[in-house]
C-alpha cells in the first residue's frame, strides 16, 4: 500500500514594454503606438495519491484513487503609453480565476499463465471547474462565468504472448484523455505586436483517444509496432484571421485527427565495442476538421522520422557518441505543413574517480539543421514562419555517484502530481 501526498506552485510575472512603428512603401516613419503590459500567472496543485496492490487468484489486482484539487489566478494589464500619462486598455486588462477539481478511482488485474499475460482495467475519472473572468464592460465591472462537470471512463485491455523462442507479441488497448494546459484555458489577449495576438479559449475541452497497438519482439533486440489512434474533439493552436487585418493565434477544438503509424526499433553491433541503435517511424495523419461551419478541412500526410544512435569504446575509459536523425515534411497542429529537418549530435565521456565520477563533453545540432520552417493556408489566407531556437549547444556535465552501486535506493515513486505538473507551459 503507497500513499503519495504533494503540493505544488508555480509563479511566473512577466513586464513587456513595446513599440509599433509604421512606415510607407518608401520608409519613411508614418507613426508609432507603444503600449506597456504585466502579466502574472499563480498555480497552486494539491493532489493525494492511493494505491493498494495484493495477489489474487495467482494475478495481481491493483486498485486506487486520487483526488487533485488546482487553483489558478492570473492577471493581465495593458497600457497605452501617452506623452502625459500612462492609458489603461479596458479591452485586454482583466482577470481570471479558475478552479478544477478530479476525483478518480481505478482498478486492474494482470495475471500470467503458461506463456501467456493478460491485463485488464478501468478507471472513472470526475472533473468539476469553475472559470470566472473579471473585465470592465462599457465602463463597468463585469464578471463572467464558465462551470463545468463532466464524468469518464477510460477502459485499458492488453494479452501477450510468446508463440517461439526469441518471439513475443503483444496487442493494447487503451482510452485516454488530455486535459488543456491551465494557460490555453486563460481568455487574456497577449499582445505579440499590433497584428498579432495570441489568446487562451476558457471554452477548450478535453481531448479524448482510442489507441490500440500491436508490437512484436524479436531477441530483445527488434521490436516492430503497429498503432492506431483516433481522437475526438481535437485540440490545437490555430491561427485565424481577426478584424480582417489582423491574425490571432488561439487554441479550440477542431474535430477529429485519425493518426496511424508503423515503428520499428533495432539493435545493431558492428564490431567489438562498436554499437548502434536505428529507429525509425512511418506514420499517416488524417485530419478531418473544421475553423467554422464556412471552413471544413480535411488534410492528409504521410511522414517519417529516423534516428541513429552509435556509441564507441574508446581507450582511457571513454566513450564515444554520435547521433544523427531526420525527419521528413509533416503536417504539424491543425492544417501546419513543416518542411524537413535534421542534425547530427555528439558526445565523449569519461569515468574517473574509480569509476564513480563521470565527466561528460556533448555539442548537439552542430550544422543548426533544426530550424523551423512551415506555411499555413486556407481561403484568402497565407502564412509562412520560420523559426530557430538555441539547439546549437555546447554542454561539460560531472557527475559524482556517492552512495554504493549495491546500495538499495528509495522506492521508484510518481509524484501525484505527474498529470497536473505536465498541463503548466
Amino acid at each position: 500500500m503507497n500513499i503519495d501526498v504533494d503540493w505544488g506552485s508555480f509563479d511566473n510575472g512577466n513586464a513587456n514594454l513595446q513599440s509599433n512603428a509604421y512606415r510607407d512603401a518608401g520608409s519613411a516613419p508614418l507613426g508609432q503606438n507603444r503600449y506597456r503590459s504585466f502579466t502574472d500567472i499563480d498555480i497552486d496543485l494539491k493532489a493525494v495519491k492511493f494505491d493498494y496492490t495484493r495477489t489474487v487468484a495467482k494475478g495481481t489486482l491493483e486498485t486506487g484513487m486520487k483526488l487533485s484539487d488546482v487553483s489558478t489566478r492570473n492577471g493581465a494589464s495593458f497600457f497605452h503609453l501617452l506623452p502625459i500619462a500612462d492609458s489603461l486598455d479596458d479591452q485586454r486588462t482583466n482577470t481570471f480565476h479558475y478552479k478544477e477539481g478530479v476525483q478518480a478511482g481505478y482498478v486492474n488485474y494482470k495475471k500470467t499463465k503458461g506463456g501467456w499475460s493478460f491485463q485488464g482495467g478501468v478507471r472513472v475519472e470526475r472533473t468539476v471547474s469553475d472559470g470566472q473572468l473579471f473585465f470592465k464592460a462599457s465602463g463597468k465591472d463585469t464578471t463572467q462565468g464558465i462551470k463545468r462537470s463532466y464524468t469518464d471512463v477510460f477502459p485499458s485491455f492488453s494479452v501477450a504472448v510468446k508463440p517461439a523462442a526469441n518471439h513475443a507479441l503483444s496487442l493494447v488497448y487503451a482510452r485516454r484523455i488530455d486535459r488543456p494546459a491551465y494557460q490555453d484555458l486563460n481568455p487574456f489577449i497577449y499582445l505579440l505586436d499590433e497584428l498579432s495576438f495570441w489568446q487562451g479559449n476558457p471554452f477548450l475541452q478535453p481531448q479524448l483517444t482510442h489507441r490500440v497497438a500491436l508490437q512484436w519482439v524479436y531477441k530483445s533486440g527488434t521490436v516492430l509496432s503497429v498503432a492506431y489512434a483516433n481522437t475526438d474533439a481535437f485540440a490545437t493552436r490555430i491561427t485565424d484571421t481577426l478584424q480582417g487585418s489582423k491574425i490571432v493565434m488561439i487554441p479550440r477544438n477542431l474535430g477529429v485527427q485519425k493518426h496511424l503509424s508503423l515503428t520499428l526499433t533495432h539493435n545493431l553491433v558492428f564490431r567489438k565495442g562498436w554499437d548502434a541503435t536505428l529507429s525509425g517511424v512511418l506514420f499517416r495523419v488524417h485530419n478531418d476538421i473544421a475553423f467554422d461551419a464556412a471552413r471544413p478541412l480535411e488534410l492528409r500526410q504521410l511522414a517519417g522520422r529516423v534516428n541513429l544512435q552509435q556509441r564507441i569504446k574508446l581507450p582511457y575509459q571513454m566513450t564515444g557518441e554520435i547521433g544523427a536523425y531526420y525527419s521528413s515534411r509533416r503536417l504539424a497542429g491543425a492544417n501546419e505543413i513543416s518542411r524537413g529537418t535534421s542534425g547530427v549530435d555528439l558526445g565523449l565521456q569519461k569515468t574517473l574517480l574509480k569509476t564513480k565520477g563521470t565527466l561528460r563533453l556533448s555539442v548537439t545540432d552542430i550544422y543548426k539543421g533544426l530550424r523551423s520552417r512551415s506555411e499555413q493556408q486556407f481561403n484568402g489566407f497565407y502564412l509562412r514562419n520560420y523559426g530557430y531556437y538555441e539547439s546549437r549547444q555546447i554542454r561539460l556535465n560531472f557527475t559524482y555517484r556517492f552512495a554504493d552501486a549495491a546500495a538499495k535506493g528509495p522506492r521508484s515513486r510518481a509524484s501525484a502530481l505527474e498529470n497536473e505538473n505536465s498541463r503548466i507551459k
